[in-house]
């Protein structure tokens, strides 16, 4: 098959496969993400497609890699799958993470100062809630989620008290009001987060394109009243963007929350509120991700309460949102490493065993969506064994965070209580 079949191959799929709403967008050098709006799952349905209806094999190094980018880099990819045995070279991008955007607007005042440290308060992000809905979905959002666990512990540990603004009480536009009020009040220190609903604001980039996609940012009004600077420390973006079409992703259903907080209260953080958070952070004994997935694909398999084997790609819609916070342990790792003036080398390989537990998450979501279409029994087999191979990678990655918590407790104590044992080439 030529390149050129193979991209002729990818647009049939797409217009007739899978009914992508942006087809028309569809060229050799659309991206896949930002004119034809494949989010990273509808990407995996459609190498689902090309590989069971095509007979294109799939290797996990390719579900890895992050180049689909274009449909020519995806043509490219196939075609290599096509000619070659060889083995895809994994690259993995550790300078873009993005995990949890209620707390990166928290985290942004305290990296612009000098005075606090913000990795810490990553601690509570790895295992951060996750919401299994009735029906057996994951979900990242949920109207019963509220952040008083950050809330509370971003006092303890910076001084800064977050004040919620929204009322949920309140009609949206009453609401609105409000926002309006503080923007047009704001002090030079203070820094305003909105919940919006970034499916209304397609000409923000992300990887995800949910429908809907409710989302923490940071509002400033610029000089021109009807153009407001929208900063987004999840997505690591900031821009000008219209009011009006800011206040249209406010005013979704969907995006509930608000709050406001005040660089100008941040004090130095103590040994002892970092230690306490995270001793409560850490959780040696299990792993609720990989626990959630677990149960969720076994009430798939089993039948459990009417649920359909059909259904499981759905109830995982939502993982690669979730699974990128495990990147959270990065943060962890930098903290202890950096105050301890650790060796790099070893702080990179637990990196990359950081980014294969996050990298086994999406060879996991596409076995199972495998699973949901050809009902396998040999590949429900394989997924549950690849997740007690990511229990075991996790719990490893916990033991050795905790044993270089120990070793830096001991240091500031100045006492012997603990010493770095386990080497990560044995995760």
């Amino acid at each position: 098959m030529t390149k050129t079949d193979i991209v002729n191959l990818i647009h049939h799929v797409l217009a007739e496969k899978m009914a992508a709403p942006y087809v028309s967008a569809f060229s050799p050098y659309a991206r896949l993400n930002e004119d034809l709006y494949l989010d990273s799952v509808m990407v995996l349905q459609l190498l689902l497609h090309l590989e069971l209806d095509h007979g294109f094999v799939i290797p996990d190094e390719a579900l890895a890699k992050e180049d689909f980018e274009t449909v020519d880099t995806l043509a490219n990819l196939l075609a290599r799958l096509e000619n070659t045995t060889t083995a895809i070279e994994t690259s993995v991008e550790f300078d873009d993470i993005k995990v949890h955007c209620f707390v990166s607007c928290v985290c942004e005042i305290i990296k612009k100062s000098e005075l606090v440290d913000h990795r810490p308060f990553y601690f509570g992000v790895w295992d951060a809630d996750i919401v299994v809905t009735d029906d057996s979905r994951i979900s990242y959002h949920s109207a019963t989620i509220n952040h008083d666990f950050f809330i509370d512990w971003y006092k303890r540990i910076y001084g800064v008290t977050i004040h919620r603004w929204y009322d949920s009480a309140l009609s949206k536009e009453a609401n609105v009001r409000r926002l309006l009020s503080l923007l047009d009040n704001k002090m030079p220190e203070r820094n305003i987060m909105v919940m919006l609903d970034m499916y209304l604001l397609p000409e923000r980039e992300n990887k995800f394109n949910a429908n809907p996609f409710p989302h923490y940012v940071m509002l400033e009004t610029t000089e021109e009243p009807e153009t407001w600077l929208m900063l987004d420390p999840d997505y690591r973006w900031e821009g000008e963007l219209p009011k009006a079409r800011i206040l249209e992703a406010i005013r979704s259903p969907h995006a509930v929350g608000g709050y406001y907080f005040d660089s100008s209260d941040i004090v130095p953080s103590t040994h002892t509120a970092i230690k306490a958070y995270f001793t409560t952070c850490i959780k040696l004994d299990t792993n609720p991700m990989t626990d959630a997935v677990r149960t969720i694909i076994r009430h798939h398999v089993d039948g459990h309460q009417g649920l359909q084997l059909s259904q499981l790609a759905e109830a995982l819609k939502e993982l690669p949102v979730l699974s990128i916070r495990k990147y959270a342990y990065e943060h962890g790792f930098a903290f202890f490493w950096r105050a301890m003036d650790l060796d790099d080398d070893e702080f990179e390989r637990w990196c990359d065993v950081i980014g294969k537990l996050v990298e086994t998450y999406k060879i996991i979501q596409y076995r199972a969506m495998k699973l949901a279409v050809t009902a396998d029994e040999d590949l429900a087999r394989d997924i549950f064994q690849l997740l007690d191979e990511q229990d075991q990678r996790e719990f490893k990655i916990k033991q050795h965070l905790y044993a270089v918590f120990q070793t830096w407790c001991a240091t500031w104590e100045k006492t012997s209580i603990g010493n770095v044992s386990l080497s990560p080439a044995e995760a």
